[in-house]
């Protein structure tokens, strides 16, 4: 029943306490003096599961939870109390005993149906409490005249979240994969507001707003990619992903700005060099960094990208065995996917000692004259150097070798032509 707490408060048996609030943002049609803060038993009342925090957390643990007041049953608001007080069990306890001291200082704001759009962490203390001393408790609260049904309401409920998250009391900073989800939901899936308005609401900048959602986007891209669900987005809280994927998106949108197949093709092999990356361990963050510098905003990216064109569909058969729900599950798929990875890996450091030879002039005459070095000690050796003897080999790998210095006589007769072009 939507309109429940509005019946109660009809009946008598929801008190006002006296106290008129200030609404820290406008909403058309609606005013201070059209409001009243009530004492409300907290058995009608229930977390809210489209909060971007929670929501995340119900996903990981219960993959969906149907939302309900005590007075229903218990399970759902204990289950997320948990979630409540794993986040921040040190603030759960001093928002506890100030309650238990000086009683609830800060009221907050639910909807008629009893949903909690600010609170959560009074309401936990506040449930705590009763347990604890068996005295019924109320929670001291603004009853909104809206309703989820509807979307008009719900633009206004978010316009609200957003002006008190953002300034009007000491907050819980949002985690940035929930940040951007509630970004992207908020003006991309439900169309609830405009990029100027979310912008206008929060002192975010627009460009900022844009490359979040495009963070966002790659997101359900890449867990996608990982064989996962597009709203999986535990795996990347878990990974700590947020930010790798944060910078791709702003270099993708910098390169490719109309996207397009090299777009993909850039945005597929990252993906899966992220892998490798997760894979060996280290400082992740520091070598996509390098891995955007080197590769995909240098000339050699088309080529890379063709170079492990092939290694990257084996591992894409790797991750394809089974759905990945957990960041363990893809963990365990990428060691799965070692021989894949290791490849990707000899390619990209063969890559990067290319590029870098052409980096210092000196340095790039030192390694041609060591190519001709080599094929001078191969020479003298009757084509082997140090202690190798032709039994060592195989007789494809005495073919891959002949392969190759045919291949190394056509480019160099190749290359002469180019140097007298210069002289």
């Amino acid at each position: 029943m939507t309109d429940f707490l509005i019946k109660l408060v009809e009946t008598g048996d929801i008190a006002t306490t006296g106290a008129k609030p200030k609404l820290p943002t406008t909403i058309p049609n609606l005013t201070d003096t059209m409001l009243d803060v009530y004492r409300i038993p907290l058995k009608y009342l229930y977390y809210n599961d489209e909060n971007g925090r929670i929501s995340t957390q119900i996903k990981r643990e219960y993959g969906n939870l149907t939302p309900c007041s005590d007075e229903l049953n218990t399970n759902y608001n204990d289950k997320i109390s948990e979630f409540i007080e794993e986040d921040n069990a040190s603030a759960l306890k001093r928002t506890k005993k100030s309650i238990r001291d000086k009683g609830q200082q800060v009221y907050g704001y639910v909807l008629q149906d009893g949903r909690i759009i600010d609170g959560n962490r009074r309401f936990t203390a506040l449930r705590q409490l009763e347990s604890e001393t068996g005295v019924t408790q109320y929670f001291e609260a603004v009853i909104l005249p809206f309703t989820y049904d509807a979307k008009a309401d719900r633009a206004q409920i978010k316009r609200l979240e957003l002006a008190i998250q953002m300034g009007i009391e000491e907050k819980l900073q949002y985690d940035s994969v929930d940040l951007a989800v509630d970004i992207y939901k908020t003006i991309i899936s439900d169309e609830l507001m405009s990029i100027k308005d979310y912008s206008l609401e929060t002192n975010l900048k627009e460009k900022e707003l844009e490359t979040r959602i495009e963070t966002v986007k790659l997101m359900h891209d890449f867990l996608d990619f990982i064989n996962s669900t597009p709203d999986s987005y535990h795996i990347v809280k878990d990974l700590k992903l947020y930010t790798h994927l944060y910078e791709l998106a702003k270099k993708l949108s910098t390169l490719f700005p109309n996207k397009g197949p090299r777009y993909e093709q850039t945005k597929i092999t990252t993906f899966t060099f992220i892998g490798k990356t997760f894979l060996t361990g280290g400082d992740t963050l520091r070598e996509i960094r390098d891995y955007l510098k080197e590769i995909v905003s240098s000339p050699v990216n088309d080529r890379y990208n063709n170079e492990v064109e092939d290694v990257v569909d084996d591992f894409r058969d790797k991750l394809e065995a089974e759905p990945i729900n957990t960041s363990l599950d893809f963990r365990k798929r990428l060691e799965e996917a070692t021989h894949e990875l290791r490849e990707v890996n000899e390619k990209y450091n063969t890559t990067i000692n290319r590029q870098n030879r052409g980096r210092n002039v000196n340095s790039f005459i030192a390694d041609v004259r060591e190519i001709l070095n080599t094929l001078q000690d191969m020479k003298s050796g009757d084509g082997l150097t140090g202690s190798l003897h032709y039994n060592n080999f195989s007789k494809d790998q005495i073919h891959e070798i002949r392969e190759i210095l045919v291949s190394i006589n056509i480019v160099s007769a190749d290359l002469i032509e180019v140097y007298e072009d210069e002289l």
